[in-house]
């Protein structure tokens, strides 16, 4: 397998979107594999999965969503801020990267993994852009935030962009994610992610993660929700694509599988005609970098075998 190789998209309004490559050692690569990444953490934090996928033949590339990791330069106000209307961008920036990568890689099938808030990243993909993929992964996924009363809090974020501009850090997310770690014994705060405390503290020390949303990021984030979730929206993702779900059972944002329950009657509700999905006990948030992530990335590649 190859290093990882760090490069620039350039978006159409000139925003550069860091995006990183994993290929395999020799030969043409099996199939795609392009990673949405969550909230407030970056696409380099997937390494170890992308390199086990490489190993095994597949092509993978990742991205850092505006506002995040390499893509949050200075000049654009730093971690967790945006311009307008952001998670249009960013799924737009998707599509981008995934068509670049896709030329330099001709007749290759595309398959779309989306972790938490990317899971929503990589729904609305396939309500747009359905016809491109080849399949559509989703862990740590939620069918909204727990708890979300999205009129209050849009209403909320409007108030704060009102008076102090899309710019200002908000205490929305913060204060949404606020109960996540109520199960778990405290250390960090961050319990609710991994039972690894290794991988904990690596999150907690990593200053390209946990940080504040600006409130216009946030307010994008919530009214997407609604979007993704309408259901004539939901109706235009393709029946025939294969979507996998795979999530931690003790994962605090589904509130108790109630919201992956939910999710995954959307997709049978619209048709889906291939939908698996699989709850892993004890597992927490991120299932990539829980104690037992080696079954899952074998879990993983199983099903990118099978259907590619």
């Amino acid at each position: 397998m190859q290093a990882m190789q760090q490069d620039f998209h350039q978006a159409p309004d000139g925003a550069r979107i860091a995006t990183y490559t994993w290929l395999p050692e020799s030969g043409h690569p099996r199939a795609l594999v392009q990673i949405a990444h969550g909230a407030a953490e970056h696409g380099r934090r997937y390494d170890r999965f992308a390199r086990f996928l490489a190993g095994h033949g597949y092509a993978v590339i990742a991205s850092d969503h505006r506002g995040h990791g390499a893509t949050a330069a200075a000049a654009t106000g730093g971690r967790g801020v945006v311009g307008e209307d952001a998670w249009r961008a960013i799924v737009s920036d998707l599509k981008g990267i995934g068509d670049h990568a896709a030329a330099a890689h001709p007749g290759l099938p595309l398959v779309l993994l989306g972790h938490s808030m990317g899971a929503m990243l990589a729904r609305d993909y396939a309500q747009e852009y359905g016809a491109d993929l080849a399949g559509l992964i989703l862990t740590g996924t939620f069918r909204t935030l727990p708890g979300l009363d999205i009129d209050g809090a849009v209403a909320g974020l409007e108030e704060e962009i009102a008076e102090r501009g899309r710019s200002a850090l908000s205490a929305f997310i913060p204060r949404t994610f606020s109960s996540f770690n109520d199960a778990f014994t405290h250390r960090t705060g961050y319990e609710w992610l991994s039972r690894d405390a290794a991988e904990v503290d690596a999150y907690v020390a990593d200053e390209d993660c946990g940080f504040a949303f600006s409130a216009g990021l946030a307010a994008d984030w919530v009214g997407a929700i609604r979007k993704i979730n309408d259901p004539g929206n939901l109706a235009r993702v393709p029946r025939g694509l294969p979507v996998h779900v795979a999530v931690g059972e003790l994962d605090p944002c589904h509130q108790g599988m109630t919201l992956v329950h939910e999710l995954l009657e959307d997709f049978r509700y619209v048709g889906t005609r291939d939908l698996t999905w699989k709850a892993y006990p004890d597992a927490r948030h991120e299932i990539l970098n829980e104690t037992n992530r080696e079954e899952v990335q074998d879990d993983l590649l199983a099903w990118l075998d099978k259907h590619i």
